[in-house]
């Protein structure tokens, strides 16, 4: 199951870009989506092999944010297999994601699932703590 669709790319990325990536000919026009859903294909599959120890794979309603991760480490494959522009800014949005996942599979981050796909629990408040008297306040350290 991918993650976002090739009007997800095409929605995130100037067409001017995804024309290029996607089409040998050079005075192409248009986009080629067969290009684009591979890569987020293989996108998606990188993806959950970063998340399949912490959820239950397929994601029935995957969080908004993978659809951007998926989009951000499709692009930085097109863009890696063609001489384009520079290609700093992709690399750094595939290596932002791919920190992001390794975080998702540490458990330092989560992406707004339980373990089971289902959203966790809401946390309920618990009651205040007392502590002690403070020992220093203002009038006993008067003078000092």
């Amino acid at each position: 199951m991918s993650y976002a669709t090739a009007q997800d790319m095409i929605n995130r990325y100037p067409n001017r870009d995804l024309v290029q990536l996607t089409n040998e000919d050079p005075t192409a026009t248009t986009i080629n989506n067969a290009p684009i859903t591979q890569a987020l294909a293989d996108a998606s599959a990188e993806i959950d092999g970063y998340i399949e120890g912490r959820f239950t794979l397929p994601l029935t309603d995957p969080p908004a944010v993978l659809n951007r991760l998926t989009t951000d480490i499709a692009m930085y494959r097109m863009q890696s297999l063609r001489p384009l522009h520079d290609l700093e800014d992709a690399r750094k949005r595939y290596e932002d994601a791919v920190a992001m996942l390794v975080k998702v599979a540490a458990g330092d981050l989560t992406l707004g699932l339980s373990a089971d796909g289902q959203e966790p629990p809401v946390a309920e408040m618990q009651e205040k703590v007392q502590g002690p008297d403070r020992i220093f306040n203002r009038k006993n350290l008067r003078g000092y």
